[in-house]
């Protein structure tokens, strides 16, 4: 009887063992696990915004080509077609505008094209130079 005792007891524990041990070996290497999930996610969200930005910028060149893009057109109006500029700059005294805002492609790396929009005071369009 004893034996069976101690073999009951022996297999409760075993058991008891196989069940939650697993969730501390898990419990241990959560942080890491967590860092990666993240870190996955993360890169998820921006290679979305990346691709957002070549989107936007692909249309403004498309719409300087077609003449959509006009003097006078308000930055509001620009910002809300195509996103926020990454710069914007106050523009050298003598060039007869007051602020220089600078899109460029995301995907062009350092020889990325870039589309320079120019505006007066008043924050309206003056000019523009795609380079």
């Amino acid at each position: 009887m004893l034996k069976n005792k101690t073999f009951f007891l022996f297999m409760v524990h075993l058991i008891l063992a196989v069940i939650f041990l697993p969730g501390c070996v898990y419990l241990t290497h959560l942080d890491e696990s967590m860092f990666l999930k993240n870190f996955d996610n993360n890169q998820k969200e921006m290679q979305a915004e990346i691709d957002k930005e070549k989107e936007l910028f692909s249309q403004l060149e498309s719409d300087i080509q077609k003449g959509h893009l006009h003097k006078g057109m308000k930055k509001r109006n620009i910002v809300s077609l195509y996103g926020e500029p990454p710069l914007c700059k106050p523009a050298e005294p003598q060039s007869g505008f007051d602020e220089t805002c600078i899109y460029r492609n995301p995907a062009g790396g350092m020889e990325a094209e870039l589309v320079l929009l120019n505006f007066d005071a008043k924050h309206r369009l003056v000019g523009w130079k795609a380079e």
